[in-house]
């Protein structure tokens, strides 16, 4: 339930522009995407785990009001492995990674960016990594000392949920940008 005010704030102050610019299809386009998005959270905020296809359409919702605010800046990837889609993972998971890949990759520079989300099973686990080709982290960043409330969080979480059963890693790409992976024990939802 801890959506970052300054995503609504800046969603909402998008619509305000576009509805200046009398662009009203498109600022009609992103309020029904926040709608979607809202009525999402709300609807499963009473749940610990989900499957991982439900955290991916949430996810598709919030990278679409992103696509409008980035426009042709922003090239989303999904490599899905359908094997992983029953998966139970953290509730709200994604959303405050892809976020920072946003914010501190993809927003801080002029050039077109990309953020790849994937998942596969190995080895009785599920491994789930969102990587971008943004600026990068610091040569001298750790999660212990340089994380915000989204990536304090989600540690948080994933530690209470698996305790010493899950790998949480956030580092540099060789080929530039951040890749952050998820290893955690690979639960099939029965429903």
């Amino acid at each position: 339930m801890q959506l970052h005010p300054h995503f609504l704030f800046n969603t909402l102050n998008g619509i305000v522009g576009l509805v200046r610019d009398h662009k009203n299809d498109a600022a009609v386009s992103m309020l029904v995407g926040l709608s979607d998005l809202l009525r999402h959270a709300l609807e499963h905020s009473d749940r610990q785990e989900v499957e991982l296809n439900e955290e991916i359409d949430f996810i598709k919702l919030y990278l679409g009001i992103q696509q409008m605010r980035f426009s042709d800046r922003l090239q989303i990837n999904f490599d899905i492995d359908p094997a992983t889609s029953k998966a139970l993972v953290p509730n709200l998971l994604l959303q405050p990674l892809l976020e920072n890949a946003l914010r501190h990759g993809i927003g801080r520079s002029a050039d077109a960016g990309a953020i790849t989300v994937s998942s596969k099973s190995e080895n009785g686990s599920l491994l789930i990594t969102v990587a971008d080709n943004g600026g990068g982290l610091p040569y001298d960043w750790q999660l212990k000392t340089g994380s915000g409330i989204g990536l304090a969080n989600t540690a948080a979480r994933l530690q209470q949920l698996y305790g010493e059963n899950h790998r949480f890693d956030i580092h540099n790409r060789d080929s530039g940008g951040v890749e952050v992976e998820i290893v955690m024990p690979l639960k099939i939802s029965e429903i």
